[in-house]
């Protein structure tokens, strides 16, 4: 790891570098960052979401798990969305995806700054990226970003509301999202 803490990486670089492990890195601006393991529930809410969507999504639009993502404007870039929806046919050994439509990101502490700050400034000059969504994981709680035109619109959703993504014929009611994941209300693991 010091070899890439010491430089600034470009995407290719950083996609051809074997780091000789199985952890998960991203580059941000130039730099490797390695991602902290998820906790379950992060885990749980990524599957979960993907299989509410992937019910209702028109072909050939498919969710992606741990999706790579290169925002075409940087060089410099690159991120592990926790889920991404693309309607361009995948090919064999893709690693990211040259058309997303829409990212989500599984807030936690580590990781909402970043998320909020960096990706979204980033998902948002994504051309083909029509919703940005950000999913609490210690709450019901969801800000579904939406582009209409040139105008980004965000809404805030809780308890007893949908996700709705229409363009793609995809929604996801979170009341059934969150139900068997622990919650900040409710029992706490140590």
């Amino acid at each position: 790891m010091p070899e890439a803490a010491e430089r600034l990486w470009t995407v290719d670089e950083f996609l051809a570098w074997d780091d000789g492990t199985d952890r998960r890195s991203q580059l941000l601006r130039g730099v490797v960052t390695m991602m902290s393991p998820p906790q379950a529930g992060h885990g749980a809410l990524v599957i979960q979401l993907g299989a509410m969507l992937r019910a209702g999504l028109r072909r050939p639009c498919v969710p992606v798990g741990e999706a790579g993502i290169k925002p075409p404007h940087r060089n410099d870039t690159y991120y592990q969305a926790d889920l991404a929806i693309t309607c361009e046919p995948l090919r064999r050994g893709q690693v990211y995806l040259a058309e997303p439509v829409v990212v989500v990101e599984v807030l936690s502490p580590a990781t909402a700054a970043t998320d909020r700050l960096l990706k979204l400034d980033d998902y948002r000059l994504i051309p083909s990226v029509t919703d940005i969504v950000f999913v609490a994981s210690g709450e019901i709680r969801i800000e579904h970003w939406r582009r209409t035109g040139k105008v980004w619109t965000v809404a805030l959703l809780g308890p007893g509301d949908r996700l709705e993504l229409p363009d793609l014929g995809a929604s996801a009611d979170l009341d059934a999202l969150y139900a068997d994941l622990p919650l900040a209300d409710g029992p706490q693991e140590a």
